[in-house]
C-alpha cells in the first residue's frame, strides 16, 4: 500500500506538469514576466543589477538561464535610447527577439516548473514523515490540482519558487527541532538563504514561522527534545542559521561589493529625507551616503529600501468594488477564501482541529508546524500594507494542502466509516470537478462563494486579470473576421508580438463605434497598458452588452454607429 501512495503521487505530479505546459502555450505574458526576464538577463550578461533590484536573483536565474542557453542576450539599443533603462522594454525585446516570442516565453516559464516538482516532493516527504502515507498522497493531490498553484507554476514569476523554498525551510526546521545538530543547522541555513534569495518576503515569513514553532514547543513542553540541548545552544544554532543564510544570499550576487553612492545614485548634494524609514535608520542612511563605504551586495540594500517604501506607502488595493491605498487588514483572509477551492478549505479545517488534538495528546509540537506556520505567515501579511494579490501567500495555500491531506486521512479512518468515507469521496470528487472545470484558466479561478462576476470581488495583483488572455483575444477576433479593433487592456507586452488585427488604443471618456476589446481591470480600474486613467473613464460601455467574454478577463463589444448631437 505504501508503494501505491508513492505511485499515485508521481502520477498526480506528472499530470500537473502536462497541464502546466499546455497552459503555457495558450497564455500571453503576465504583467511582471518581462521584468524578471530583463533583470535576470542584465545580471547574466552584464553583471549589473540596475533595472529592478526589488527582487533577489535566484528565481531570475531559473527564469533567464533557459533563454541564455538558447542564445538570447541583453538587447543592444542605440546609445542614449531610454528603452535600455526600462525593464519592460528590455524584457519584451528579449522575448520577441528574432520573431521567437512564443518560444522564448515558454523557455522562461519552463525555468519555474522544477520548483513545482520540488514543492510536491517536499510536501510528500514532510507530510509522510509526521502525518502518514495517505495524508501525504492527498496533500500532493490537492497541491497539484489547486488552480493558483498551477497558475504560478506556469508563469515566469518568483512566487511559486519562493513558496517551494519556504516550504523546504519549514520542513527542515521541523527536523531541526527534533535533531539539533550542527550539520542540520548548516542545511537549515542553506535552505533559509535560498528562500530569501528568491523573495525578500521570505525573511519575514520564515522568521514569524520560526517564532511560532518555538512558542508551540514551549507551550507543549515537547518531550522529543534531547535533554542535553540547552536553550543557549539552540539560540547559537539559530544565530548560525541566520549567518549562513546571509552568506548564501550574498553568494547569489557573486559576492559583489560596491560603494553606497554609486549603487543608490545618491550623493551628499542630492540627499533624500528617507521619510518612510524609522528615525534610527534615517540617520544611518544619511551617514552611509556621506561616508560612502564599500559594502557587500549593495543591490540587496537597494531592494530592501524599495520594498520598505512600497509597504509603507501601500499600493492601491481592490476588494468588492472598493479601492484603497494600503488595502485592508482582512484583505488576505477574504482573498484566500475566494481563491482557494472549497474542498481544500473544508478539509483543512477538519485537519487543523485534529492536529491540535493530536499535538496535545502526544505532547509533540512538530505535527503543529503546518498549522502554526500558516497562521503566523497570514498574520504577518495582514500586518502589512501590500494587499495586491494572493500569489504572495502561495506558501499558505501549500500549507493548507497539508492540512487538507490530514483532514482527508482522518475522514477515511473515521470511526463511523460509512459516513467518513462518504464525506471523503464527496469532497475528493468536488476537487476533481474544480480542477477540471478550471481547464487552462487557472489564474482567473474563483470558488463557489465568489460573485458570478469575480471582478466585483478581486481584480488586481494577478488574482483575475494578469494580461494573460491576449493570445485568445487575437484568436477570437480572427475567428470573427475583425480587421480593426480598439483595445484597452492591462498588459506589459509588445502588442505587435501578439498577432492582433489592426488596432488603436481605446481612450477614456471617448465613446466610439465598432469593435472594442477591454479587459476587466481596464474597465474597473482604468489601467490601460502602462497608463492609469480614472476608473470611470470607460463606464459608457455599461450601456452596451458584450458579444463575448474571454475567460472572465476580456470583454468584446460591437458598438453600433453612435449618433452625436
Amino acid at each position: 500500500m505504501r508503494h501505491l501512495y508513492s505511485v499515485l503521487t508521481c502520477i498526480f505530479l506528472m499530470v500537473a506538469i502536462v497541464r502546466v505546459v499546455r497552459m503555457d502555450r495558450t497564455l500571453s505574458q503576465g504583467f511582471d514576466e518581462p521584468c524578471h526576464v530583463a533583470a535576470g538577463m542584465e545580471w547574466l550578461d552584464r553583471h549589473t543589477y540596475t533595472l529592478d533590484a526589488v527582487h533577489p536573483l535566484l528565481a531570475r536565474y531559473a527564469i533567464t538561464l533557459p533563454l541564455y542557453w538558447a542564445g538570447e542576450r541583453f538587447p543592444k539599443f542605440p546609445s542614449g535610447d531610454p528603452r535600455a533603462y526600462n525593464y519592460n522594454d528590455v524584457g519584451n525585446a528579449i522575448l520577441g527577439d528574432g520573431g521567437h516570442y512564443k518560444r522564448n516565453l515558454l523557455l522562461a516559464r519552463l525555468g519555474v516548473l522544477p520548483f513545482m516538482c520540488l514543492g510536491a516532493m517536499v510536501l510528500y516527504l514532510w507530510t509522510k514523515r509526521y502525518l502518514g502515507n495517505l495524508a501525504a498522497c492527498l496533500a500532493v493531490a490537492f497541491f497539484t490540482t489547486t488552480p493558483s498553484i498551477l497558475a504560478f507554476s506556469g508563469l515566469a514569476y518568483n512566487d511559486l519558487p519562493a513558496a517551494s523554498l519556504q516550504l523546504t525551510f519549514l520542513c527542515l526546521l521541523t527536523l531541526w527541532l527534533q535533531r539539533q545538530t550542527w550539520s542540520m543547522t548548516f542545511v537549515l541555513g542553506l535552505a533559509a538563504g535560498l528562500a530569501v534569495a528568491t523573495k525578500y518576503t521570505s525573511l519575514v515569513f520564515l522568521t514569524t514561522s520560526t517564532v511560532a514553532m518555538l512558542v508551540c514547543r514551549w507551550w507543549l513542553h515537547d518531550r522529543s527534545s534531547a535533554p542535553s540541548q540547552t536553550r543557549l545552544r539552540s539560540f547559537a544554532q539559530l544565530l548560525a542559521t541566520g549567518c549562513i543564510a546571509m552568506l548564501v544570499v550574498w553568494g547569489t550576487y557573486g559576492f559583489s561589493t560596491g560603494r553606497v553612492q554609486e549603487t543608490t545614485g545618491l550623493s551628499p548634494g542630492a540627499m533624500p529625507s528617507f521619510q518612510h524609514f524609522p528615525a534610527p535608520v534615517r540617520g544611518l542612511a544619511r551617514s552611509a551616503v556621506l561616508s560612502n563605504p564599500r559594502i557587500p551586495a549593495p543591490e540587496i540594500i537597494s531592494g530592501f529600501a524599495e520594498i520598505w517604501v512600497a509597504n509603507r506607502v501601500g499600493p492601491s488595493s481592490y476588494l468588492y468594488g472598493h479601492s484603497r491605498n494600503g488595502g485592508w487588514w482582512f484583505f488576505f483572509p477574504v482573498a484566500l477564501a475566494l481563491k482557494t477551492p472549497l474542498p481544500v478549505i473544508l478539509l483543512a479545517i477538519v485537519g487543523s482541529v485534529q492536529l491540535v488534538f493530536l499535538a496535545r495528546r502526544r505532547g509533540n509540537c512538530k505535527v503543529l508546524m503546518p498549522l502554526a506556520s500558516a497562521i503566523a505567515i497570514l498574520c504577518a501579511a495582514m500586518a502589512g500594507r501590500y494587499n495586491v494579490g494572493t500569489r504572495y501567500l502561495l506558501i499558505v495555500v501549500t500549507l493548507l494542502c497539508i492540512l487538507a491531506g490530514f483532514g482527508g486521512q482522518f475522514l477515511w479512518k473515521y470511526p463511523q466509516q460509512r459516513l467518513g468515507k462518504a464525506v471523503f469521496f464527496t469532497l475528493l470528487i468536488w476537487q476533481v470537478v474544480v480542477t477540471m472545470s478550471a481547464r487552462h484558466d487557472f489564474i482567473a479561478y474563483f470558488n463557489e462563494i465568489a460573485p458570478s462576476d469575480p471582478s466585483k470581488a478581486l481584480v488586481v495583483g494577478c488574482d483575475l486579470d494578469c494580461g494573460e488572455d491576449l493570445f485568445r483575444l487575437a484568436d477570437e477576433l480572427r475567428s470573427r473576421g475583425v480587421s480593426q479593433v480598439r483595445i484597452a487592456v492591462w498588459s506589459s507586452g509588445d502588442l505587435a508580438d501578439i498577432g492582433l488585427p489592426s488596432y488603436k488604443v481605446l481612450q477614456p471618456f471617448q465613446p466610439v463605434s465598432g469593435w472594442i476589446a477591454i479587459s476587466v481591470r481596464s474597465k474597473r480600474m482604468g489601467h490601460v497598458l502602462h497608463q492609469a486613467y480614472p476608473p470611470e473613464g470607460f463606464s459608457w460601455l455599461d450601456n452596451y452588452r458584450p458579444v463575448a467574454e474571454l475567460d472572465k478577463t476580456i470583454l468584446i463589444y460591437h458598438i453600433p454607429d453612435i449618433v452625436r448631437p
